[in-house]
């Protein structure tokens, strides 16, 4: 069975006017050349990795990426998928899935060899603060480098829809290290206009224990991007949070194959 697509429609007054967070066409500008000249392989290929080493370990069934925007860790993630029946993205930006979502479409050899496992990939128009019925009971549900380009006031209703409403399995969260940047060279301020707020490891650490006490979680800390030699008491460059719910990954409800109600599909 060859993978399907879902095909989101032309993009609305009502999405472009919401909150306007362009989730990840700007992740990789952040620190531009920097970020490339500092680590080898890049930083954005180190977060990726992260997610597809989780993945082939916990076996999850339906994977959910938030500001998933250029659809770059899908496409990895097609190709990694293991038990994955349910790849799907969401993001505000409809023009930057409309012209990603076609790295997505089958490829010849699917039509000519089709897997005994079929996959199913569908892109979602919508914000990750408001709730969709369709996105809960995922197995996992990854946010990478997402969180610093909302406002500060939106954060705990992205928590809230995020751990009570989606109530997935597992979550993989990374946001930059706020305490890497000095070692950044020509960085002041944050690593992108669009960020934000940057957080230290203790307040995204406060934040996730926070979460994990309201809504019934555990948390790991760890990170992608070291530091050189005696710099490396500063923690990674990508700080990374997975959060389980119960102990299990596998979510105990599931709405996946629920059409949208808030989002376009």
């Amino acid at each position: 069975t060859v993978p399907k697509m879902a095909v989101p429609p032309r993009c609305s007054a009502l999405w472009v006017t919401a909150v306007c967070v362009n989730m990840s066409s700007v992740k990789e500008a952040a620190a531009g050349n920097r970020m490339k000249r500092f680590f080898s392989p890049p930083l954005y290929t180190q977060r990726q990795q992260f997610v597809i080493e989780f993945v082939e370990k916990s076996r999850p069934r339906t994977v959910l990426d938030l500001g998933c925007s250029e659809c770059s860790l899908l496409r990895k993630l097609r190709f990694h998928r293991h038990s994955v029946e349910l790849l799907a993205g969401v993001d505000i930006d409809c023009t930057a899935i409309r012209q990603n979502m076609y790295a997505l479409a089958p490829l010849m050899i699917e039509y000519l060899q089709p897997s005994s496992r079929p996959l199913t990939i569908k892109l979602y128009e919508g914000s990750i603060t408001e709730t969709e019925p369709c996105t809960k009971g995922f197995d996992l549900i990854t946010c990478i480098e997402v969180m610093e380009h909302l406002q500060l006031w939106e954060v705990e209703k992205f928590s809230e829809v995020l751990f009570e409403h989606m109530e997935p399995g597992a979550v993989i969260i990374s946001m930059p290290n706020a305490e890497f940047n000095p070692l950044l060279p020509g960085l002041t301020g944050f690593r992108h206009k669009d960020h934000k707020f940057e957080w230290t490891r203790a307040q995204f650490q406060a934040w996730a224990d926070g979460v994990c006490r309201k809504y019934g979680y555990s948390v790991e800390f760890t990170g992608v991007g070291e530091a050189p030699g005696e710099t490396r008491d500063v923690g990674f460059c990508s700080q990374i949070g997975v959060f389980r719910r119960g102990g299990v990954l596998n979510a105990q409800r599931n709405n996946t194959e629920q059409e949208p109600t808030v989002y376009k599909l």
